[in-house]
């Protein structure tokens, strides 16, 4: 039976493997309060002109790409932390529709596939893994 904690019987990185290169969680944190603050403001003084606000794509990917990696590993680091867990799950699955929408995903499997069924978390391991910092 596949387990999206560990990543056994998912075609995907173990965790271990997947952020293996990541920054600690301290410094991911605080790197994505940055960019959130930065695409918050972006779409303020758009708003403040009175222009649409055009999303980066790729920008905007990435914020939740490393949003969702930042979740799954509080949740590994914390696992008797309930709402790591659930944010983990949310923002995993938040990422998939993302790349549904807009198919951005870069990893081998897309994010409909059967593989990430019962959870996205191993597929954000997966986009992490290949995401070339």
């Amino acid at each position: 039976m596949p387990d999206p904690i560990t990543g056994e019987g998912f075609d995907a990185p173990t965790p271990e493997v997947a952020y293996m290169g990541a920054p600690d969680l301290l410094q991911e944190a605080a790197d994505l309060t940055r960019i959130s603050e930065r695409l918050q403001a972006e779409a303020s003084i758009a708003g403040q002109k009175g222009e649409p606000y055009e999303v980066d794509e790729h920008r905007e990917r990435l914020y939740l790409l490393r949003r969702a990696a930042l979740a799954d590993r509080l949740s590994l680091a914390y696992p008797d932390a309930e709402d790591f867990l659930t944010d983990a799950v949310q923002l995993a699955h938040q990422l998939a529709e993302f790349d549904r929408e807009h198919d951005t995903h870069v990893g081998p499997l897309g994010p409909s596939a059967i593989e990430w069924d019962p959870s996205h978390r191993p597929y954000v391991r997966q986009e992490y893994d290949h995401w070339g910092w």
